[in-house]
């Protein structure tokens, strides 16, 4: 087995999937991911990279070159050739390291499973339809960018309860720490959508009526997810406003992703 670093132009990737004979189904939305890092400068080389086999066969990396296609950007990749087929069948078979692990390594810091949701989802569900999801490079700039507001939410959501502290809940949470004047009081819905405190008034109840909701769907389903971040929105936004609310409903985002005149950041 040889192996070299080669400059892949997008022509060049063209050629070598023609190698393409005999590998997996296409993830477009993988080669998406791959494709925003590249043309927006956040690919590296690594020691993944192209792999063929003694006849030429692209055995690993399709959607690695698909990338470059799609982007249309040259990068430097690491290629091996000469690679044994029988090779195929332990490639990409190990524990895939989850984006939460890459952060903590690339960052020297705890980088946990819950706010890599929490950013992801604040990005995620800010629109209805089908969202792409957000490769490493791009959560650990939002990892940066959320962090006073993440540190803010994790005071009241360290007990986990279903539903309540699912990410498109802190999502909306977090996202609200940008934009709303009182913290004090965003701090108080906080503690009754976690059950600390109780709604003594009626201008605090759509904390109360965000939590029963949440308990009672758990938030189990992609399905409800849209819906969280938006019911959890417009209750903050009641409660911020101290409007009593009688029912709890969600059409629209009150706090964007990108910010748009934030309080602070």
């Amino acid at each position: 087995m040889e192996l070299s670093i080669e400059t892949i132009t997008p022509k060049q990737a063209e050629k070598y999937l023609q190698f393409n004979t005999s590998n997996r189904n296409i993830r477009k939305a993988l080669v998406g991911q791959y494709a925003r890092d590249m043309a927006n400068g956040k690919w590296k080389l690594t020691h993944q990279g192209l792999a063929f086999n003694c006849d030429g066969t692209l055995l690993d990396g399709q959607h690695r070159l698909r990338a470059i296609v799609e982007s249309g950007v040259t990068v430097q990749m690491l290629v091996a050739r000469g690679v044994n087929s029988e090779h195929q069948l332990v490639m990409d078979d190990h524990a895939k390291r989850s984006a939460g692990d890459a952060l903590t390594l690339l960052r020297g810091e705890r980088v946990t499973a819950e706010q890599v949701a929490i950013v992801g989802a604040a990005v995620e569900l800010q629109e209805r339809a089908y969202a792409q999801h957000q490769t490493k490079a791009e959560l650990n700039e939002l990892i940066n960018a959320f962090g006073n507001a993440l540190r803010f939410t994790e005071q009241f959501t360290s007990t986990k309860q279903r539903g309540v502290t699912s990410a498109p809940v802190l999502a909306a949470l977090t996202l609200a720490w940008f934009y709303v004047e009182d913290l004090d009081r965003l701090a108080l819905f906080c503690r009754i959508l976690c059950g600390v405190d109780m709604a003594t008034e009626e201008a605090d109840r759509s904390a109360q009526l965000l939590r029963e909701w949440s308990l009672r769907t758990g938030v189990r389903y992609a399905t409800q997810r849209t819906e969280a971040f938006r019911k959890s929105q417009r209750a903050i936004v009641s409660f911020m406003k101290y409007q009593k609310l009688e029912r709890l409903h969600g059409t629209e985002v009150h706090y964007p992703w990108p910010l748009v005149d934030p309080i602070r950041k």
